[in-house]
């Protein structure tokens, strides 16, 4: 018993452990520097929020009024108009504008927020890609190291036969080489394997060993439209112009408040040595005198922005419509071939095989039928994993086109 756990702990290093999809994903959105980075612009929004809602700072100031300043500066004898100024003054803007500029704040928060889901979603997609890429190869290496184990026996059964004279060296030179290509494919995936691994080590953040991910089974997709639906409301990057949009109305009717004029209150007291004190109180506002040039030009310039964001709000509706009806279009194809492969072509290439292999056992068939025979189903196999794959990547693809990837 002590030499099993003794045997269990120097194995232990070298047991690779296959992380959940969904622990990869989650641990990816929590590490990721560029989502931090969006996190703490969120944060300094909320802050901004506070001070452009915020009156400025009021003026203080000091000043001295001396008529003999140039004059016998050092003299101090008592004039009437000497005086010592103490003064306090506050900018209050027309008072709308300030909850317009809170506003427009809120909706460039709310812009960000929907960028960082952006994000999130477009890395949640390229991980299941490359997962399902993963899978892909792995599932392929099962098949080709199980038909290398037929090789070996069909070599082995060969040298029988050549034996006792029932074929040529030839067609044991021929299972040879099938059993080589399949050496050889086996090889080029692998390398294929640890290039995606570092592909996704990229988003995560961290070395990955193994993904443990159970694709879905193809099935037929429906309700197009229904997708395009969802779309216009979920899809984060929709939602972002939207956003856009409804800032550049908020600048435009800040502009137009420019038009109000900005209230600066002030009081003054002056002190007098051997007079009486005396105290300034008034206002003073802005006029929009040159608003042809200034706030005018303002708002035709908002305008533009805001048929700017519109256009291109538009063209990206269409663009994730054709992205929709793409991937929707190709989830289907892959569908209808892998219903082709499972129903009928895996069932006959495998009868083939079976045939084919008997005939050969007795010597009317020779090792190019049965290693035709073999190819053949494997081809199926391996177009069936592909398939597979396929149909998940474009499932997921509209599942991020639509704002429902997690």
């Amino acid at each position: 018993m002590r030499a099993l756990y003794i045997f269990y702990f120097v194995l232990l290093p070298f047991i690779v452990y296959a992380e959940n999809i969904n622990h990869i994903i989650q641990t990816a959105l929590k590490e990721n520097p560029k989502l931090k980075s969006i996190q703490y612009e969120l944060k300094s929004y909320k802050q901004k929020e506070i001070f452009v809602s915020t009156f400025q700072d009021p003026n203080i100031t000091i000043s001295v009024n001396d008529i003999q300043l140039f004059y016998k500066p050092l003299s101090r004898k008592l004039e009437p108009m000497q005086t010592v100024n103490f003064g306090i003054s506050q900018k209050i803007p027309w008072l709308k504008k300030l909850d317009v500029k809170k506003s427009i704040i809120k909706e460039r928060y709310d812009e960000r927020y929907y960028y960082l889901q952006s994000l999130k979603q477009e890395i949640i997609f390229n991980i299941y890609k490359y997962s399902y890429k993963y899978w892909e190869i792995k599932e392929k290496l099962k098949i080709i190291r199980e038909y290398e184990s037929i090789a070996q026996h069909l070599i082995e059964f060969s040298n029988t036969l050549y034996s006792v004279g029932k074929v040529s060296q030839t067609d044991v030179f021929n299972a040879l080489v099938f059993y080589y290509k399949l050496k050889e494919r086996e090889k080029r995936l692998i390398k294929r394997k640890k290039a995606i691994l570092s592909k996704i080590q990229y988003y995560t953040g961290y070395p990955i060993k193994d993904i443990e991910i159970n694709p879905i089974k193809p099935f037929k997709l429906k309700n197009l439209e229904n997708f395009k639906t969802i779309a216009q409301e979920k899809n984060p990057e929709l939602n972002i112009y939207k956003k856009r949009v409804k800032v550049k109305n908020k600048e435009l009717k800040l502009a137009k408040l420019d038009y109000k004029p900005d209230f600066k209150f002030f009081a003054n007291y002056s002190y007098r040595n051997g007079y009486y004190d005396y105290v300034s109180v008034g206002v003073s506002f802005n006029l929009p005198v040159w608003k042809k040039n200034r706030q005018d030009r303002k708002i035709l310039e908002i305008s533009s922005l805001k048929a700017k964001e519109q256009k291109e709000y538009q063209n990206l509706v269409n663009r994730i419509n054709f992205q929709l009806e793409e991937s929707f279009y190709n989830a289907n194809s892959n569908y209808e071939s892998y219903k082709i492969f499972n129903d009928y072509l895996l069932i006959q290439t495998k009868n083939v095989y079976e045939s084919v292999l008997s005939e050969y056992q007795v010597g009317k068939k020779n090792i190019f039928d049965v290693l035709k025979a073999l190819n053949q189903i494997l081809d199926v196999k391996m177009q069936m994993i592909e398939l597979t794959a396929k149909f998940n990547i474009s499932y997921q693809r509209i599942n991020k086109l639509i704002g429902e990837i997690k």
